[in-house]
């Protein structure tokens, strides 16, 4: 496996970064357009299959990617191995899915949802092929090929797509949309890359992977049962209005946070695992990484949180005001995210899968806890409820990283200072935004959306410079260079 430069990394974010915003929005473009032809009922139909399909996601990856991209010497033996258990998985939970679709129709009073539910589980053969190709791809770092296979294939899907709605085909439209968006992306995948197959299987091999690979599906399976809950509590116990306050408070932050640093977090994994061997250099680009995520990611969250009503108002109108807490408290939430994702890279790229196990046990537990005294005992507010979550987020980040610094020796003293600073300026930003506000927006732009949302963008911007260069932030003084050094 070669070692990863910084300019690989830089180029791999940059690719990756630009995969998921291009290609979500053009999926949002066509998604508008679909709106606007299909009826809700359509979308209620498709959304039922989500909760089959998300799991399956899971279980057919198997962690498997993750531990094909970290492992050292990886072949085609490998790759052969986690195909066939892949498509195995994907085989079983086809074949369990075919004959539960009527049982599934049955209890949703939908009809319709029998045979929606056996075309769509095609797609989980595709998952299959696509997740292991995916894998070897970021391994390479070759977010470039990646990007294109995923933009083109969300593109032609989305065309394909619109026109089926145009003859009236209702829910089908969306249903081919989705397979033929994974089909056309995985057939590009395989062209570009010129892939040639060859059957190997090996019990050695794959229990090798496995021991790796099932601390990964396990953490995976935890978060998916958390997120689960979370919306199970506000929709059962609040109202499905509240619910939708609530996602919708959380689908900003969460787009800026995981769209971007996401993103990065993905090259991160294929970096820190070319150079496992090299503690020392793992823990500097692990630094660095840390540095440049908390100078970029605390000024983003922090002037959000600040122009929320701005936002809501533009883009969703004032009738959404009511998800405005939430969006507060979810910029807290998704400001910890970035941090915990770099830890769990740590883990992998070092061996450790099961370590994040321990992590998301921690953090359901107090999910739990949380949800039981402050939601249905306390009945607090979807806005308080939120910000209990934020809370555990950022101890689940924290708590994940006495593990890394025992791991690589990035002291929590170092850590503390390299997140703090930033955030220090992003604090003392939002202290002079919200001053500006109170004494001179409210006077002379008081209704005035868009000048308020500019004014405090221009202001925040020039003060949060202002401070990057006063403190000499370490983060912004490695962007600076980021182009002449080497990690």
């Amino acid at each position: 496996m070669n070692i990863v430069t910084k300019k690989d990394f830089i180029n791999g974010s940059l690719w990756k970064i630009t995969e998921q915003f291009l290609t979500k929005g053009v999926s949002l473009l066509f998604s508008i357009v679909l709106t606007r032809m299909i009826s809700p009922d359509a979308y209620g139909l498709l959304a039922l299959t989500a909760v089959f399909t998300n799991l399956s996601d899971i279980l057919i990856d198997g962690g498997f990617g993750t531990a094909l991209i970290r492992k050292k010497d990886m072949d085609d033996c490998d790759i052969s191995c986690v195909l066939v258990v892949s498509f195995s998985i994907a085989l079983f939970i086809y074949v369990i899915m075919f004959l539960a679709a009527p049982a599934i129709s049955v209890y949703y009073a939908e009809p319709g949802l029998t045979s929606v539910l056996r075309v769509i589980g095609l797609i989980f053969f595709i998952q299959a092929f696509s997740a292991v190709r995916t894998a070897v791809v970021n391994r390479n770092m070759q977010f470039k090929l990646l990007f294109y296979c995923n933009f083109w294939g969300t593109a032609i899907a989305g065309i394909i797509g619109i026109a089926i709605a145009y003859f009236g085909w209702g829910v089908w439209a969306l249903v081919w949309q989705r397979l033929l968006q994974t089909t056309i992306s995985t057939v590009l995948l395989i062209l570009k890359m010129k892939i040639q197959f060859t059957f190997c299987f090996q019990w050695k091999r794959l229990k090798e992977i496995f021991v790796f690979s099932s601390g990964v599906v396990g953490a995976s399976l935890i978060n998916y049962l958390s997120s689960s809950l979370y919306s199970l509590v506000i929709g059962k116990k609040y109202s499905v209005v509240d619910l939708g306050y609530s996602e919708k408070g959380a689908q900003l932050p969460t787009q800026v946070s995981l769209y971007t640093f996401g993103a990065m977090s993905s090259v991160l994994l294929p970096t820190l695992a070319s150079c496992q061997a090299d503690l020392p250099r793992v823990r500097r680009i692990v630094k660095k990484v840390v540095q440049m995520t908390g100078y970029l990611i605390a000024p983003m969250m922090v002037g959000l949180a600040l122009v929320s009503r701005e936002v809501i108002i533009i883009l969703f109108t004032d009738i959404w005001l009511p998800a405005r807490p939430v969006m507060e408290a979810n910029c807290l939430y998704y400001l910890a995210t970035p941090f915990m994702l770099i830890n769990v890279q740590v883990y992998y790229a070092l061996g450790d899968s099961r370590a994040r196990l321990k992590i998301e046990w921690i953090r359901m537990l107090l999910q739990i806890m949380g949800l039981l005294v402050f939601g249905i005992a306390a009945k607090c507010s979807i806005g308080q409820l939120a910000w209990v979550s934020a809370v555990v987020a950022v101890v689940s980040a924290m708590i994940s990283f006495a593990k890394v610094s025992s791991m690589t020796g990035y002291k929590l003293r170092e850590y503390a200072k390299d997140i703090c600073l930033p955030l220090t300026a992003a604090l003392l930003m939002g202290c002079a935004v919200f001053i500006m506000e109170k004494i001179v927006l409210i006077r002379f732009a008081e209704g005035e959306v868009w000048i308020s949302l500019i004014g405090k963008i221009l202001v925040g911007f020039i003060i949060y410079l202002f401070l990057s260069i006063l403190f000499k932030i370490p983060g912004f003084q490695e962007i600076k260079h980021i182009l002449r050094r080497d990690l």
